[in-house]
């Protein structure tokens, strides 16, 4: 028991934190009442954006931004240094912190207006002493303190818990895939046939997704000190190198002009037709984004200069390439076909039933983008988490010193 103490004591400071989170969003806003829900599609950008951030934008609850602000400032923070490498060494973990701190907070109120304006003409009558505009600042200010409450409870996580920040959307990616199921029940799952093929769908899709998020591509590397290339001297980029950042980042994006024009009370129909997921254009946008931003955030994870750089300062080199800017050109190379393949992955399972929803003209068939895209953001906090679990039960297995020493092979 004493082994696992601390893998125990993490997990339950995550199941703690989970627990605020799942009761913070429960806990309306002043002024609203508790089941208060603002009318919307079956499926939707707002709703798929509000599934991969934790949030609850249909309700006025103190949580309802979710992870969105922490995560959108992570993202933006994460490409701004990788474009800019030189200022991201000069900055230190205090600057950051601060840098993020104030980034979250901006954030929070920028995505707090459109929710607080669709929000103000609904308030119970026991607060109607005040004015609109006194209700859109109270609602505003709720959003953005429930949005700072995360990003503290996240970082928590980060140093105390399990599955890092991101575990914290696991409610609502859970809530996303039984949204999905019910959504479809009546053309599915009432009907025996087409739950067996859909179960079956269902398997072979986690499996294949599994087989593809747990793929490697491998360089080979002479280690110093090591007299012979052994199989366990290489280094490993995942096929899905950019993760689920890209399917977040995406509907934000396509999300953004629709709430750029309800702020200016303006609207363009071929630009909203561009970003609409109902019309092709507009899915095909969608997975043109989706594409480009996993090529983007695979450069960003893997930064190729960096581990050229790593390699030639502690003497090691990648088998057959010189070191220096021979290695940085090889592995740029080997990132841009990696990236190239792998990135097709994401758009393909989000725009197929959304293409096929838009053919068929049966909403239960583009329901299916947002439960493919859901089970594949659980495996990847899946493999977050058991990466951290698997680090805590071996991570006493190494002692530098003693008779006791043991090895993990």
């Amino acid at each position: 028991m004493k082994k696992y103490s601390e893998l125990i004591k993490k997990g339950i400071f995550t199941i703690v934190v989970l627990m605020l989170f799942y009761i913070g969003q429960g806990i309306p806003v002043p002024g609203y009442s508790i089941n208060f829900r603002l009318p919307g599609e079956n499926f939707s950008l707002e709703k798929m954006l509000s599934l991969t951030t934790g949030g609850l934008f249909s309700s006025p609850t103190l949580l309802a931004l979710g992870m969105g602000p922490y995560m959108t400032v992570s993202i933006l923070l994460s490409v701004c240094l990788f474009a800019n490498r030189d200022l991201s060494s000069q900055i230190s973990q205090e600057d950051r912190g601060r840098i993020e701190i104030v980034s979250i907070f901006i954030m929070a109120v920028l995505q707090s207006i459109p929710l607080a304006f669709n929000l103000k003409d609904s308030v119970i009558s026991k607060i109607s002493f005040l004015s609109s505009l006194e209700i859109f600042l109270l609602t505003m200010l709720c959003f953005v303190v429930g949005a700072l409450l995360i990003s503290w409870l996240a970082s928590l996580n980060v140093i105390y818990g399990l599955g890092g920040p991101f575990i914290l959307i696991l409610p609502g990616i859970m809530k996303g895939i039984t949204g999905s199921l019910s959504a479809n029940y009546n053309s599915i799952l009432s009907h025996l046939d087409r739950l067996l093929i859909f179960v079956l769908i269902s398997i072979l899709f986690v499996g294949v997704t599994i087989a593809i998020y747990f793929a490697e591509y491998h360089f080979d590397v002479q280690r110093i000190g090591i007299d012979k290339q052994t199989k366990d001297s290489y280094l490993a980029f995942r096929l899905l190198i950019a993760g689920s950042m890209p399917l977040m980042f995406a509907t934000t994006m396509m999300y953004f002009p629709a709430y750029i024009m309800q702020l200016v009370h303006y609207r363009n129909h071929f630009i909203l037709s561009l970003f609409d997921i109902t019309q092709l254009s507009g899915i095909l946008t969608y997975g043109i984004i989706l594409y480009l931003l996993g090529v983007l955030f695979s450069f960003v994870n893997i930064m190729p200069d960096q581990i050229s750089k790593d390699l030639k300062e502690s003497g090691d080199y990648i088998i057959g390439v010189i070191p220096g800017p021979e290695t940085k050109r090889y592995i740029n190379k080997r990132v841009w076909i990696i990236s190239g393949i792998g990135s097709l992955f994401l758009p393909l399972i989000v725009t197929i039933p959304l293409l096929g929803g838009l053919l068929t003209g049966h909403q239960s068939i583009s329901n299916m983008s947002n439960y493919f895209a859901m089970i594949f953001v659980l495996v990847v906090i899946y493999d977050n988490l058991q990466q951290d679990v698997k680090f805590l039960r071996y991570k006493n297995n190494f002692e530098l010193f003693g008779k006791n020493r043991r090895i993990f092979r």
